[in-house]
C-alpha cells in the first residue's frame, strides 16, 4: 500500500508542472496556462513571502543571466519583490519572474530604444497609470509591473488562452490583441511568449 501511495504522489507532482509540446508539423505549442486563481490574494504588506520561491528565482537568474552583471544581492531583492507582488495579485511568481527575465534580464537599470524602463520595461504612460514614481526602483517597478499584468489577466479572463493573450498585450498593447481577435500572427510576439513559457518551465522544474 505504501508503494502504491508513493506512486500516486509522484504522478501527482509530475502533473503539477506542465511541459510544452511540439505540434506534429514542428510548430511550438505552449504548455497549459498556469491557474492564477489558486493563489490567495493579500495586501502587499500582509504577504508572507515564500522563500523557497525566492531561492528558485535567484538560482534561475544566476544560472542563465549571470553575464548581465547582476549582483547576488540585487538578484535577491528582485526575486523577493517578484514573489511579494505576484502573491499580492494572485499571480504565479514564476510567471512574473519569466516575464521580467525576458524583458530586462533582471536588470533594474535596463532601458530600451523606445524608452521602456526598468525590470518590467514599463513605458512612461504605463508607469504613470500604475502609480510608479521611479521605474528604476526595484520595488516600485515590480509593484507596477505585476499590477499591470494583473489588469491584462482580468481583461482576458474567461478565454482559454488567457495567459497568451495577456503576454501578447504586454508586448504589443491590448488594442492590437483585441483587433487581432487573439495573439497576433506577427513577428516577435510568438517568440516572446515561447521564451517566457520556457523560462517558467526551467524555474518550476528546478
Amino acid at each position: 500500500m505504501k508503494t502504491a501511495a508513493a506512486i500516486v504522489l509522484v504522478l501527482a507532482l509530475i502533473g503539477m508542472f506542465p511541459k510544452s509540446k511540439k505540434h506534429p508539423d514542428g510548430r511550438y505549442v505552449p504548455p497549459p496556462a498556469p491557474v492564477t486563481q489558486t493563489y490567495e490574494c493579500f495586501q502587499p504588506d500582509s504577504v508572507v513571502v515564500d522563500q523557497s520561491r525566492v531561492e528558485r528565482i535567484v538560482r534561475f537568474g544566476q544560472r542563465f543571466f549571470s553575464r548581465r552583471g547582476i549582483s547576488e544581492s540585487t538578484m535577491r531583492d528582485v526575486a523577493y519583490n517578484i514573489v511579494k507582488y505576484s502573491t499580492a495579485h494572485c499571480i504565479e511568481p514564476e510567471l512574473i519572474a519569466a516575464l521580467v527575465a525576458r524583458e530586462s534580464g533582471f536588470n533594474p537599470r535596463a532601458v530600451s530604444r523606445n524608452g521602456a524602463m526598468g525590470l518590467g520595461q514599463l513605458i512612461p504612460s504605463t508607469a504613470r497609470s500604475m502609480g510608479v514614481n521611479d521605474p528604476y526602483d526595484i520595488q516600485d517597478n515590480l509593484r507596477g509591473t505585476t499590477r499591470y499584468f494583473k489588469n491584462l489577466l482580468n481583461m482576458w479572463n474567461g478565454y482559454s488562452d488567457q495567459i497568451e493573450r495577456s503576454l501578447a498585450s504586454y508586448y504589443f498593447g491590448p488594442r492590437v490583441v483585441e483587433n487581432a481577435g487573439g495573439v497576433p500572427n506577427r513577428s516577435g510576439v510568438k517568440e516572446f511568449i515561447r521564451d517566457i513559457f520556457s523560462y517558467r518551465e526551467k524555474m518550476l522544474s528546478d
